[in-house]
């Protein structure tokens, strides 16, 4: 079975960290668009050749939101096979606690946070190497700054310049 590779457009974006030794130096970044909503997402689940529609789709969906974030409430890992593993986390107000006594939950801790560990089959991977080897990653904007004035304030705001790209065959 034929794997199609999906386009990753890129924006270049100067550091313009002047304190850095790389000031200047261009690194990648996403080049994010708007997030696939849960009706997106159903829509394109029930494309793919499901029987289901995508109401039914969007049921299970929704389901599983609610089981998700109650079987994390309880501190308990789900793992989803050749996807990952979802696990609460804690995150806690920087230098903790003199002891145990005075660690205080609703002062210590700031924030739950839902860490997600990818894993699956050698087919299957969605780790950070292997999602890579799973799309085309293109050049396609250069990010420059410019200074607006915005309620009397001076303000730096991306402008985006797409990259001819006559020289890279399209994927």
């Amino acid at each position: 079975m034929a794997t199609v590779k999906r386009v990753v457009e890129l924006e270049l974006v100067p550091n313009s960290n002047q304190k850095s030794d790389f000031y200047g130096q261009y690194y990648a970044r996403i080049h994010y668009t708007e997030p696939l909503n849960l009706r997106g997402l159903c829509e394109h689940i029930a494309s793919h050749g499901s029987p289901f529609t995508r109401d039914v789709v969007e049921g299970v969906v929704t389901r599983l939101r609610n089981c998700i974030v109650e079987i994390l409430a309880e501190g308990q890992g789900i793992k989803l096979d050749g996807l990952g593993t979802l696990r609460p986390t804690l995150e806690n107000t920087k230098g903790g606690a003199d002891s145990a006594e005075a660690f205080n939950v609703n002062e210590n801790v700031t924030g739950v946070h839902v860490r997600f560990i990818p894993e699956g089959e050698e087919l299957d991977r969605l780790t950070s190497r292997e999602m890579k080897d799973k799309c085309t990653l293109r050049k396609s904007y250069v990010v420059s700054f410019k200074t607006i004035t915005h309620g009397g304030k001076p303000m730096k705001v991306p402008v985006l310049s797409p990259i001819v790209k006559e020289d890279e065959p399209e994927p």
